[in-house]
C-alpha cells in the first residue's frame, strides 16, 4: 500500500520521480523501487515524504488519520530512539503486555524487542507497521509526531464514508464540514444543538436521488 500512496501523493503534487527523489535526497531508482514496493523506505525517508506532502506517516503506510502539519518536522536518530522507547514502554505498561508477549505478538526476536525497549534500534518500515498493528496505535504516535494514539470509531466511520466519494464530492464535503463545524459549535454553545440537529435532518433529502452520492 505504501508504494501506491507515494505514487498518489507524487502525482497529486505534479512531481516526476526525478523531482521527488531530488527533493528528499534519494536516487530516482530508489524511489522507483519504493513505488513498486520492491524496497522499503527507512524511517528517515518516510518522515521526509510525510513532511514534503504534509500528511501523516500513517497515511503513507496505508492508514487514514487526521492531517498534521509536518512542514518543520525533522528526525534526530538518538532523540528518536529515546522517544520511541518511552512511547513503546508506556503502551506496553498501559496494556499490561510483557516483553515476552510483545515478542510473540509481533514475531520479533527477544533480542530485537530488548533493543527497541532500550532505544537502541530504529524500526524498519515493516517493523513499524507490525508494532502499530499489534498494539492498535497509530504509527504517528509511535514516531512521536502526534499525541493521539488512534482515531475514534466515529472518525473511522466518517473516513470510510468520505473515501467512497469521488474527488468533486470530497471537495464539497470538506467545504460543507468547515461550515457545519462552526455552526455546530455555535449551536452547542447557545444550547440550541437539539433544534439545530432537527433542522439539519429536515434539510436532508428523503432519498439518495437528491443528495451527493457516497
Amino acid at each position: 500500500m505504501f508504494g501506491k500512496r507515494i505514487v498518489e501523493l507524487r502525482k497529486r503534487q505534479g512531481l516526476t520521480q526525478a523531482e521527488l527523489a531530488r527533493s528528499i535526497g534519494i536516487s530516482r531508482s530508489a524511489l522507483s523501487l519504493y513505488e513498486i514496493e520492491k524496497r522499503e523506505p527507512d524511517i528517515e525517508t518516510l518522515n521526509k515524504l510525510a513532511s514534503l506532502f504534509m500528511v501523516p506517516v500513517g497515511y503513507i503506510l496505508g492508514n487514514e488519520s487526521e492531517v498534521i502539519d509536518y512542514a518543520n518536522y525533522t528526525m534526530n536518530a538518538p532523540e528518536f530512539g529515546y522517544e520511541f522507547k518511552c512511547r513503546l514502554q508506556d503502551i506496553l505498561r498501559e496494556k499490561n503486555i510483557s516483553s515476552k508477549q510483545f515478542s510473540e505478538m509481533t514475531g520479533f526476536h527477544p533480542e530485537d524487542v530488548d533493543l527497541y525497549l532500550f532505544g537502541n534500534k530504529i524500526p524498519s518500515l515493516e517493523d513499524l507497521i507490525k508494532i502499530a498493528g499489534s498494539l492498535d496505535v497509530s504509527a504517528d504516535y509511535l514516531l512521536n509526531i502526534s499525541n493521539r494514539k488512534s482515531i475514534s470509531e466515529d472518525e473511522k466511520k466518517l473516513l470510510q464514508l468520505f473515501n467512497r466519494c469521488d474527488d468533486e464530492c470530497k471537495k464539497y464535503l470538506l467545504a460543507k464540514a468547515g461550515v457545519l463545524c462552526v455552526e455546530g459549535i455555535s449551536a452547542v454553545a447557545a444550547g440550541e444543538y437539539g433544534r439545530y440537529a432537527d433542522e439539519e435532518k429536515k434539510s436532508r433529502p428523503s432519498s439518495g436521488t437528491g443528495g451527493i452520492g457516497a
